[in-house]
């Protein structure tokens, strides 16, 4: 957020400048009304996570990527083609995953730096059930110990959690991919006490407002095209021009009109099926109708516990591109280690005396 000092500041020098009165300071999208400065820390937000010129991968093994951003000197665009003409020298790898930052709970770095310093991007984790156990391999493990385990350290609540410090305008940038021989070796931990909804299909957005069709098909014509001509203009020319202008003058009335559309009279349908946790019940299937005006109109925080991570984000001094990177496509016994992994150092017995 911007200081109120600043924010002040700068309201003065637009009612000054009277820019505010000609383009308009506040935006009403039906849904709720947001200021200059709500779409600003929006934009900046998604921008830092667009640009940021590290891989986003977090794993427990080396991953690599092709990626490439360029740039004219106007906006950046990213080259993400797998089978490209002429193949860049410029891979990238995952960075080593310190199962510590994933952490709550019990650290087995006392005061690692990197507490606290993920926020977004991609964990993937393999053979999880080796690193997590089971009910059975965790039976004589106890919680009070001075020592790191699986029942102390909340990787299960960061679990739940992540998104809450990864959630922008509603979206959740962090995405867990992780991969077990037989599932059950993760431990089901509090399943039993819960009703388990599965989502079956989620469908496409629909419109209970009738007769718009003719109106749709005209915005989408206008607007596909509109971007293909757009993405490769601004990255070549950047679009301060006047040709540039005009035509997003036109294209946004056809894009607001679409969009106030949706949002008043948007909705889709899930099928979901419903079973107890027990999994000794009976299936249930039911829709679910998800509609827009009434799930997104601020009714509630998506990521309402998000400032528990922003305070521990602010006390650290590192970041994702501070994390190391895998050298090559295998990790290394030292890359290995600084994984602070319970499986790998089982493996190497570092926990022992």
């Amino acid at each position: 957020m911007l200081p109120r000092d600043l924010k002040n500041m700068v309201m003065n020098i637009c009612n000054c400048m009277d820019d505010y009165r000609r383009y308009g300071y506040f935006y009403d999208d039906t849904l709720k009304t947001q200021d200059l400065f709500d779409v600003l820390e929006t934009y900046a937000k998604l921008y830092f996570i667009y640009v940021i010129e590290s891989s986003l991968i977090v794993s427990n093994y080396a991953i690599r990527t092709d990626n490439v951003l360029l740039d004219n000197g106007n906006f950046p665009k990213w080259f993400f083609d797998f089978f490209p003409e002429k193949r860049q020298n410029s891979s990238r790898y995952a960075h080593i995953l310190d199962f510590d930052v994933l952490r709550l709970g019990k650290k087995v770095i006392d005061n690692n730096p990197r507490n606290g310093s993920f926020e977004f991007g991609v964990v993937v984790i393999s053979e999880v059930g080796k690193e997590r156990g089971n009910n059975l391999e965790l039976k004589d493990v106890k919680k009070k110990t001075n020592d790191a385990n699986q029942n102390n350290d909340l990787f299960n609540s960061w679990l739940k959690m992540c998104r809450h410090s990864a959630t922008v305008d509603n979206y959740p940038f962090i995405k867990v991919f992780t991969d077990e021989q037989r599932p059950e070796s993760w431990g089901a931990d509090a399943r039993d006490l819960c009703d388990i909804v599965h989502i079956i299909s989620s469908g496409q957005a629909k419109l209970a407002l009738p007769f718009y069709t003719i109106e749709e098909m005209v915005y989408e014509w206008a607007y596909t095209r509109f971007l293909r001509l757009y993405y490769d203009f601004r990255y070549r020319r950047g679009d301060n021009t006047l040709f540039m202008f005009v035509l997003k003058s036109i294209v946004n009335l056809l894009y607001r009109h679409n969009v106030v559309t949706y949002n008043k009279y948007g909705y889709s349908v899930s099928h979901v099926e419903k079973e107890r946790g027990t999994l000794d019940g009976a299936v249930v299937k039911k829709k679910y109708y998800l509609i827009n005006s009434k799930i997104y109109s601020m009714r509630f925080s998506t990521d309402c516990f998000s400032d528990y991570f922003n305070d521990m984000a602010r006390k650290t001094n590192i970041g994702l591109m501070d994390y190391m990177e895998y050298g090559c496509e295998k990790a290394t016994i030292d890359e290995l280690k600084e994984q602070n992994s319970y499986f790998i150092r089982d493996l190497y017995d570092t926990g022992s005396d």
